[in-house]
């Protein structure tokens, strides 16, 4: 028969109080913080998923911070396009009452005066900006785009932000793609870094490839030539703003009628034109707000698998508080009963 001896009863009490004393303070400290990791060691898959789902969602935070400030450009932009096409329309409206013979030259020299008023307000709206940064130069922000004479001193650059994982947007419109003609209406936006794979060193310093030069108005000549761009060796018509209300100017001055209704497809041109920038402005705009929908679904998504991964069931971890105490206060009463009076009783 094996014996039992005092040190080995002393031992096993010692470990079944510190185990029940380690169980019960694990607890208490998932109760202060109601969260069953405390430690990585807890659940390390657990723990990697939870760090995951924490970077997605720190994540979307910027993303949807880059939302507000797009949408905010957005919302400028189009507010300006509005004006601007409530410009032009008036033009319009002004050019098909001088363009009958029922007024004569000094009417239509008084609404010239109207017109170049027309003409201060587009420029106005051109050279808009929010801050210190001008909405219609590129990314030549901080330089007025546009002078007096209408010539355009921005880029083309298109300032774009990423809304969502490798989604892009535009938010901003150049002032040469609004107040010139040009074919691409694209609202989509290329990633921001494939421009730097296919940038080539051009022999000519001076002049960048593809760039087009303006032409000045002729408006002795009836400004039928608004505004013309150079593409290897043969010239193309291009819509002017400023060029067609100043042949408008002219026109009525002048008082030219014939002038007057040739201006008026020009005129129905440019407001096609911002219709078409309007409705770009407008697939922008859903394409955000479809991102901030899909990443307000991920998030909830997101806190949801978080929350089943590390936050405890806070009636199961009191039920357990309460039966570890119990499994304490029983330890302590047992190892009582196995200390040995004998030498005690001796002493007394």
């Amino acid at each position: 028969m094996t014996r039992v001896s005092e040190n080995s009863q002393s031992h096993a009490l010692q470990f079944a109080l510190n185990k029940a004393k380690r169980k019960l303070e694990d607890l208490q400290i998932q109760g202060s913080t109601l969260k069953k990791m405390t430690k990585p060691s807890d659940d390390p898959v657990g723990n990697i998923e939870v760090l995951t789902l924490s970077s997605r969602t720190s994540d979307n935070q910027q993303y949807l911070r880059n939302i507000q400030y797009a949408s905010m450009n957005l919302n400028i932009v189009e507010q300006s396009l509005d004006q601007l096409t409530e410009v032009m329309n008036k033009a319009k409206e002004l050019a098909i009452q001088q363009a009958s013979d029922f007024y004569d030259p000094e009417i239509r020299a008084g609404v010239a005066t109207e017109v170049k008023q027309l003409r201060n307000h587009a420029m106005s709206i051109a050279n808009k900006r929010v801050g210190q940064k001008y909405i219609f130069a590129g990314y030549n922000t901080l330089q007025q785009p546009f002078n007096q004479d209408g010539s355009y001193n921005g880029d083309k650059g298109q300032i774009t932000l990423e809304v969502s994982k490798d989604f892009f947007v535009p938010i901003n419109l150049h002032g040469e793609e609004i107040f010139y003609v040009k074919d691409d209406t694209s609202a989509s936006a290329p990633h921001p870094l494939n421009r730097f794979k296919d940038m080539k060193s051009s022999p000519n310093h001076n002049v960048e490839e593809g760039q087009e030069t303006l032409d000045e108005v002729d408006l002795q000549e009836k400004g039928r030539d608004l505004a013309s761009v150079e593409e290897q060796g043969e010239f193309k018509q291009r819509t002017n703003i400023f060029s067609v209300l100043d042949s408008l100017v002219a026109a009525m001055e002048n008082n030219d009628t014939d002038l007057i209704q040739d201006l008026l497809p020009r005129i129905d041109k440019i407001g096609s034109r911002l219709i078409t920038l309007r409705a770009k402005i407008g697939s922008i705009t859903n394409s955000i707000d479809s991102a901030r929908a899909n990443i307000e679904v991920e998030d909830i998504s997101a806190l949801e698998r978080k929350s089943t991964i590390a936050d405890a069931d806070i009636a199961k971890l009191f039920s357990d508080i309460q039966k570890e105490q119990a499994i304490l206060q029983t330890t302590y009463k047992s190892g009582q009963n196995l200390i040995n009076t004998n030498l005690l009783d001796f002493l007394r």
